[in-house]
């Protein structure tokens, strides 16, 4: 690593200088004339001394992510180049390397001054932001940037060299008022390297040459060097602690800017080192490149910003390979922009082509980029080294969160499976491939289960544990083909049996904060333990595929007995809950809402989960259980924005941001996630409708750039915020963004795309159908202990508003609580009941609300169970 750079003339008096060197020239009657301006001159372009040295004061404020509304976001389609950029308001926030949950920044940005020192912008907050695809079909950026007092523009094409790990920003600095001569820029870093802001040490270095600021970790093993292909103001660069003495505070703070009077526009730290803090670095930009662009005459320049990573090899320290990285880039001829275009190009090249859907051309094509858009940020959240996909790149509300929160930027297997389904759609099978093989070498634990959420490196991060979780890798093993003996006994059956072992009842379901019964984990579990039996039976292993699918049978068939309430004080009173916590969803218990949400009777606490059921084709569209259960969360939970309509979570949810508009600290306010709009759409597509409506929404709900988000505002949003648009919560969230892959798809082939076959044609194609005519019916194959047996009636109670079973066993034996069902489109009521181990006969009749019994005359039904 090259040594410290000393400080050298201020950059205000260096052109001074040199014009009263210039007047010295003339000789002596020149000197004469001139001595005293050349004096006012200098004294007045001294302005002051120059603080240089080691930062003091460490370790500065405490270290925060930048905010997660994500207007781009990028990384090379290979697997050469392991960084990956986002960026909102205009400029860089975090960036990752070497892994993709591995974040290195808050944020980079330009300070914008000019020469005379009576102001300084912040580019963030003071200039107004457009941001476009650079090249429709990558993820190339062009980021133009104007001053919102009208003096300049800032462009950026930004994209990451593909041959190294380095983003650049290819910059063009235009003064819309005046000439270059009129400004200052600054560069203003502020590093978090390896995923921690708080322990840093920043320092300016010399590399062949060239000046840059470098910063590394507390263990030194990863850093970062900064610099651009126009040098640095020579003595004009320092590394400071936030809020104490870095760049901004020293340029714009009304205190510790260095001067007796703050703000003073001037940089008077030139610190060559910053350490063990939150550091922040700053340099000057020599915007006459060397002396190469007279500034007084030009209006604009073009220059590439290059960040760069290390970590250390051998025995080259990190720093230095940060940067070797810095200089080879910077030095690289190449056109490095049209190779990462290129690349980007071949991937979207081999994507299944989007059809068109819309009614006009305009919005057909509308739909296809963002088709696009969505695949390519999918395949952009995918970690090159190990295969697995992160949930977002960003932390949400990132701007009031620091080091201690990982953010999104870890790896849950719900969302894997929801971005790998996705891309398999899309025609991109490989990237999937490599996601559930790094699940099963990587990930799962040695007991089969799969940890709430991880690292790449498959460490957990959270332990909670998800019974859906455990069962999507499996099934998407099965949509894989990845069926092989070794797959199977070493990883599939050992989380099957973890699901039989285990299920149905979840730690936590998918939202991550309760336990119990859950509609949609139970449909996953059911899809899982379906797939591993047909896995199984590929296997030659009868046994298991026997075991597997009665377990997902059983839970088929008693889903709606541990979930739906007939007893509810919401609608019509019979609906699917969000979650039971014991199984009997009539019984009133109470539910604790997480995030602050407050405790509830469970039956009160609804979402749509349930729809899960028709998405894995564990149910029918049209199931009674389904479709009484729609009106119940429309009129709870649903919203219309715009014509366009979007859902809560649940009733209750704290999981947003407070009435006031201030970030989610722990409680708040759940806003409207889009998600749920594109699984409504998937759902209208299963019962035979059209989701054209949905795709409107989800793109409606997108931001500017299109990235869709976890939450949008909805109609209570703050004052100051909009409704229908982005929360600051995650932007994009990789699970809405599939989510609008497989809607688009699924609208234009009329049906769910990808829905697990193997389960829509067991429990929906082929399921048991109740004979027209017939006063009672079941299907013979339930006749046994232990399994669900469903019965269906329609005699003479059938046109009453409600039937009710009762039943026992063994001649009247253990007659539990009396039991309603619900009434199907076929005119049929259902009910189904867990036969006991124990029963050599089950007896059952029916009545109504008024007492008026149906008991098949007398004799009541008394049907044989075979063991």
């Amino acid at each position: 690593m090259g040594s410290n750079t000393h400080d050298a003339a201020p950059p205000d008096s260096v052109h001074w200088h040199a014009a009263c060197a210039w007047f010295f020239r003339l000789g002596r009657s020149g000197l004469l004339a001139f001595l005293l301006v050349c004096a006012l001159l200098l004294s007045s372009g001294s302005h002051q001394a120059r603080a240089a040295g080691t930062a003091p004061n460490g370790p500065g404020y405490s270290s925060i992510w930048a905010p997660s509304n994500k207007a781009f976001l990028g990384t090379a389609a290979n697997t050469t180049s392991d960084v990956w950029f986002t960026g909102y308001n205009g400029i860089i926030s975090e960036v990752f390397f070497p892994t993709a949950d591995t974040a290195n920044t808050t944020d980079l940005q330009f300070l914008i001054g000019d020469s005379g020192h009576t102001w300084v912008d912040e580019e963030k907050v003071a200039t107004t932001s457009t941001v476009q695809l650079y090249n429709a079909h990558s993820l190339a950026w062009q980021v133009t940037n104007t001053a919102n007092n009208g003096r300049y523009r800032i462009t950026k094409i930004i994209y990451t060299d593909p041959a190294r790990n380095s983003l650049i920003q290819q910059v063009t600095f235009t003064a819309l008022s005046g000439t270059l001569s009129n400004y200052l820029l600054y560069v203003l870093y502020n590093p978090a390297i390896h995923n921690a802001g708080n322990n840093n040490t920043s320092s300016t270095q010399t590399y062949n040459g060239r000046t840059m600021l470098v910063t590394t970790d507390s263990s030194g093993n990863y850093a970062s060097a900064l610099a651009a292909s126009i040098p640095y103001v020579s003595g004009m660069t320092s590394s400071g602690f936030v809020g104490v003495n870095d760049g901004w505070t020293d340029l714009k703070a009304s205190s510790n800017c260095g001067s007796s009077t703050c703000p003073d526009y001037t940089m008077s730290y030139t610190y060559s080192l910053a350490s063990n803090g939150n550091t922040a670095q700053t340099g000057l930009l020599d915007l006459s490149n060397g002396g190469s662009v007279n500034t007084s005459t030009a209006t604009s320049i073009t220059f590439n910003l290059v960040l760069s990573f290390g970590q250390t090899s051998g025995s080259t320290s990190a720093a230095t390979v940060a940067e070797q990285t810095l200089n080879a880039t910077l030095s690289d001829t190449s056109n490095m922009l049209a190779t990462y275009v290129t690349q980007w190009n071949s991937f979207d090249n081999s994507l299944t082509s989007p059809p068109a859907v819309g009614s006009t051309t305009a919005i057909q094509q509308a739909r296809q980029q963002e088709y696009y858009l969505a695949a390519n940020v999918l395949k952009a959240s995918q970690d090159k080294q190990t295969g697995a996909f992160v949930a977002g790149l960003g932390v949400p509300w990132g701007d009031s969160n620091g080091d201690s929160d990982a953010g999104y930027h870890l790896v849950w297997e719900r969302d894997m499976y929801k971005i790998a389904s996705a891309l398999i759609v899309a025609g991109d099978s490989a990237d999937a491939l490599r996601a559930v093989q790094w699940a099963f070498n990587t990930q799962q634990q040695s007991d089969g289960h799969f940890p709430q959420n991880s690292y790449v490196n498959g460490t957990p991060y959270w332990n909670g544990i998800q019974m859906d979780e455990q069962a999507f890798p499996i099934i998407l093993a099965w949509k894989l083909g990845v069926t092989d003996n070794s797959t199977f006994v070493n990883h599939i059956k050992k989380a099957a049996d973890y699901i039989v072992n285990n299920g149905p009842r979840t730690g936590q379901e998918r939202w991550e904060e309760n336990s119990g019964y859950s509609p949609s984990t139970i449909a996953a579990e059911i899809a899982g333990l379906l797939c591993a039996a047909d896995i199984a039976r590929i296997n030659g292993d009868t046994t298991d595929q026997t075991r597997y699918t009665n377990a997902a049978d059983y839970y088929q068939g008693m889903v709606q007995n541990w979930t739906f309430t007939t007893t509810g004080p919401l609608g019509g009173g019979y609906y699917f809950e969000r979650i039971d916590g014991n199984g009997n969803p009539n019984d009133g218990a109470s539910i604790t809402i997480a995030n602050g949400g407050g405790t509830y009777d469970e039956r009160t606490i609804v979402d749509a989960g349930f729809l899960e059921l028709v998405r894995l084709g564990v149910m029918p569209a049209n199931s009674p259980y389904i479709t009484l259960s729609l009106p119940v969360i429309d009129a709870t939970i649903k919203e219309t924005i715009n014509g366009y309509p979007y859902w809560f979570r649940y009733n209750h949810d704290g999981y947003g941001e407070h009435s006031d508009g201030s970030n989610y600290n722990g409680t708040g306010i759940g806003r409207l996630w889009p998600v749920l709009t594109a699984e409504r759409g998937i759902y209208t597509i299963a019962a035979g409708g059209d989701a054209d409506l949905y795709l409107s929404a989800l793109m409606a709900a997108a931001n500017a750039s299109g990235m869709i988000p976890e939450q949008i505002w909805d109609v209570a949003a703050p004052s100051g915020y909009t409704p229908g648009t982005p929360t600051k919560s995650m932007n994009p969230l990789n699970w809405a963004m599939g989510e609008y892959i497989v809607l688009l798809f699924s609208e234009a082939n009329h049906r769910v795309v990808d829905m697990p076959s193997i389960t829509y044609s067991r429990y929906v194609t082929n399921a048991y159908q109740p004979h027209s005519g017939w006063v009672v019916d079941y299907d013979p194959n339930q006749l046994h202990p232990g399994k669900a047996l469903t019965i269906y009636y329609n005699g003479w109670l059938a046109s009453h508003t409600h039937v009710y079973i009762r039943w026992g066993e063994n001649g009247w034996q253990n007659i539990p609580p009396d039991a309603a069902l619900v009434k199907r489109s076929d005119g049929f009521w259902q009910v189904t009941i867990s036969v006991p181990t124990d029963a050599t006969q089950i007896n059952f009749a029916f009545h109504d609300d008024a007492n008026n019994w149906d008991n098949n005359g007398g004799g009541n039904w008394n049907v044989p169970i075979t063991a």
